[in-house]
């Protein structure tokens, strides 16, 4: 049993902690607001793992805080790019533990790798332009999602003449992967990848239902991290020996 802190407890931190229940664990606090940490002290240096679906702009003070406590931490935040980058950084330079992931569904992350492939196919084929779009409910802050970021990213690594990067529609710019974003009702989730042609397109998609699927990895991935040192994400926990960059 795992004795678990919850770094954000909007409508994810409430599906992780009934995930992180069913499954056995404990919650011993809740982090949603900067004061939590203090207050929550003693409680946090007896946790195994923080969880932290916070927002773009407290994440990266939740994982440091952390890594300053030597609590290892599974993070499913989105949009802090710059953040991320630094605290891989650090993850890596201080021995720390990290699992981060845009998307911890299993069948997101099936879904990557099938991306990945495609790209990989369409590389002689410069008749097929890619596209990504992705759409979640009004109360999601970020866009591009950090899976429709990750989908461009299996793209440029994978397809020679879009390394240059991606760019948020309505822009365009060349030998670039172009995402356009949509927030509507109460979607959990849906990211659609097309490569289109003159005569034909290919499309892949993956609908999320709810947000079970993303507590449940979540809780799984924090099982996983338990013991290890170092930087993590889903492929190293479903054991995917994928060469290039890991997301």
């Amino acid at each position: 049993m795992l004795k678990i802190a919850l770094s954000g407890y909007g409508r994810m931190g409430k599906e992780v902690e009934k995930a992180a229940l069913k499954a056995g664990h404990s919650i011993l606090c809740k982090i949603d607001r900067p004061a939590d940490w203090n207050e929550n002290a003693d409680l946090l240096l007896q946790c195994d793992v923080v969880i932290d679906f916070s927002l773009p702009q407290s994440a990266s003070e939740a994982v440091n805080k952390c890594f300053d406590l030597g609590i290892p931490v599974v993070s499913g935040t989105t949009g802090w790019e710059a953040g991320l980058a630094a605290a891989r950084l650090r993850c890596q330079s201080e021995n720390k533990s990290f699992f981060y992931a845009p998307n911890f569904s299993i069948g997101v992350n099936i879904f990557f790798e099938i991306n990945r492939r495609l790209s990989e196919l369409l590389e002689d084929y410069s008749d097929y332009q890619p596209h990504i779009h992705e759409i979640h409910h009004i109360h999601k802050l970020d866009a591009p999602s950090g899976t429709a970021i990750a989908l461009a990213r299996g793209i440029t690594e994978n397809h020679s003449q879009y390394q240059q990067g991606w760019v948020a529609a309505p822009d365009q710019k060349p030998d670039h992967v172009s995402i356009s974003s949509e927030r509507t009702g109460e979607i959990p989730g849906t990211h659609i990848v097309t490569w289109a042609s003159d005569t034909d397109s290919i499309e892949i998609k993956h609908t999320s239902h709810n947000r079970q699927a993303l507590a449940q990895g979540a809780v799984k991935a924090a099982e996983w991290l338990a013991g290890k040192k170092g930087c993590f994400g889903m492929l190293d926990m479903l054991g995917i020996n994928y060469s290039k960059k890991k997301y």
